[in-house]
């Protein structure tokens, strides 16, 4: 009788058996990613967003104007990094996000 000490290292089943959990694990992720919709880089909110990082980073105000059918949309984000809206961008203040993406 082999006692508990003595083992070393791992069966073939074990090593199986964590190969086919971590290829199940996989599999599932693959499928998950191709579902996300590619991020269309005109989308307001995404302007919203580039200009936030770039005004965090410099540390001065920016002003923005959005064209979005025959509407003209102006925003501001702050160095303190809030962002004023027209409400037609339907933009949280402190966040930048959506009101419908909740």
């Amino acid at each position: 009788m082999i006692s508990t000490a003595q083992k070393r290292g791992v069966t073939l089943l074990e090593v199986t058996i964590t190969v086919a959990i971590m290829g199940i694990i996989a599999a599932v992720t693959v499928l998950a990613a191709r579902h996300f919709d590619p991020i269309d880089p005109l989308d307001p909110h995404v302007i919203l967003a580039d200009s936030l990082r770039v005004t965090l980073e410099t540390g001065a105000a920016r002003g923005i104007r959005l064209v979005e059918g025959d509407d003209v949309i102006s925003a501001t984000v702050l160095p303190d990094g809030s962002i004023v809206a027209d409400s037609l961008l339907h933009t949280e203040r402190l966040s930048g996000m959506a009101h419908n993406a909740r």
